[in-house]
């Protein structure tokens, strides 16, 4: 394990020192993690951050992210010696716990031998991140993404004899909560925080009825008082998009309606900010279509660099196939950038139609070209729709205003009496 030169202590006031676990920490497309590390930190706790393995290169150059890789843990690259020293020695300190946790790793295994092998590797990665989290004193152990680093969360801290916690996004996650072993990982848990009132059914519709009280929904937030609101300009050309290069981003079908959009409109523009798997079969449509002179591939960008390019930006577009309830459509919105964005998971929640953005059927290329034009060239729709979604941003999704609303959560089962 690779462990953070941190030292400890326990911050005034606060009950008990939290360590947060992902997957992958940190990388370009978590920033809403680090946002809610960094602010629980402002408000006196302690955070230690896991990871189960550290991110590749392609997140190396962005500053904040390699501020936060210097205070992660991370479980991987597994040493023997070191497994099979911290195994005895749980054996030996807590040989009960131990067969139990085993006996819940077993039970929460994926079917197969495959599911097998990969469960014995979590509850190894447990073992060890449960001796750390006990040498480190922590009182709680919070996870983000609810997937492979949730049932390791879930086993550390039944192992560790400490609370367990976990956030929930989706959409992923419902694909295969079977799987996932979600009924089990609520049953464990804490509490739930579910990001939208859509997860919190989705996670209702996979758990036991008698856990349904641990469901809260804090959402995720920006920090909006550092965005600044500017007016939309009355028509516009600038097109945005930012997250991931990936399937379930519905770029292809954005590129269809784009393709419609400039035979309308022809001084339009796109720029596509991230990137990913998708990249290069992105690029080769962009050239069937006869793009390349109206689309821009910006890659991985900085918090600032995504915060000019909503500056100058004339709409915000997302046409997710699936999606949670996306950060990026905040800060848009936030900034006065009028989106346009599909009906998918708990976005509606977010933009409502035709008050704080534009919907459209997730797939519809026509639909979502009528949009487009409309967003950018109906003036009065522009200014409308910016102003009531700063200000639903501003008092429904602000991130001091939910991280505190998730402190109190943590407070409460943390400190005495809990």
């Amino acid at each position: 394990m690779q462990a953070s030169q941190n030292t400890t202590s326990v911050s005034a006031g606060k009950p008990g020192v939290l360590a947060y676990i992902t997957g992958c920490y940190p990388r370009a497309t978590d920033t809403f993690i680090q946002r809610e590390v960094q602010s629980l930190r402002a408000l006196g706790w302690t955070v230690l951050p896991y990871a189960v393995r550290a991110p590749g290169q392609e997140h190396g150059h962005i500053t904040a992210v390699m501020q936060e890789r210097q205070q992660t843990t991370y479980l991987l690259p597994f040493r023997l010696p070191v497994l099979v020293r911290i195994n005895g020695a749980w054996l030996v300190k807590a040989p009960l716990r131990y067969f139990k946790t085993l006996g819940l790793a077993f039970k929460t295994r994926k079917p197969g031998l495959k599911g097998l092998a990969y469960q014995v590797a979590y509850f190894l990665e447990a073992s060890c991140l449960a001796h750390d989290l006990a040498h480190k004193q922590v009182a709680h152990l919070h996870n983000h993404l609810g997937d492979a680093s949730a049932t390791v969360a879930m086993l550390a801290a039944r192992l560790a004899g400490i609370g367990f916690s976990m956030t929930i996004h989706g959409p992923h996650i419902f694909f295969d909560p079977v799987n996932w072993a979600l009924r089990a990982k609520v049953a464990h848990a804490d509490f739930v925080v579910c990001i939208s009132d859509f997860c919190k059914s989705q996670m209702m519709l996979f758990s036991d009825p008698a856990d349904w009280r641990k469901l809260l929904v804090v959402h995720c937030g920006v920090q909006t008082a550092t965005y600044a609101w500017h007016r939309p300009r009355e028509t516009g050309q600038t097109i945005l998009f930012v997250g991931r290069l990936a399937a379930e981003k519905g770029i292809l079908v954005l590129l269809e309606s784009f393709a419609d959009l400039i035979q309308r409109r022809p001084q339009a523009r796109l720029r596509l900010a991230g990137d990913g798997e998708d990249r290069q079969v992105l690029q080769t449509r962009v050239k069937q279509l006869g793009l390349s002179m109206h689309v821009t591939f910006l890659g991985y960008c900085s918090q600032e660099t995504v915060r000019q390019e909503l500056e100058a930006a004339d709409l915000f577009v997302l046409p997710s196939f699936a999606e949670g309830v996306p950060v990026s459509l905040m800060e848009a919105m936030a900034i006065g950038v009028p989106v346009v964005s599909t009906f998918v998971g708990g976005v509606a929640e977010l933009v409502l139609p035709g008050e704080t953005g534009l919907l459209v059927a997730a797939g519809n290329a026509q639909q979502l070209t009528q949009a487009l034009l409309a967003g950018l060239t109906d003036a009065d729709l522009r200014q409308r729709v910016s102003a009531a979604a700063r200000q639903l941003v501003t008092s429904a999704y602000d991130l001091q205003q939910q991280v505190a609303t998730l402190s109190a959560v943590f407070e409460q089962n943390l400190g005495p009496g809990a």
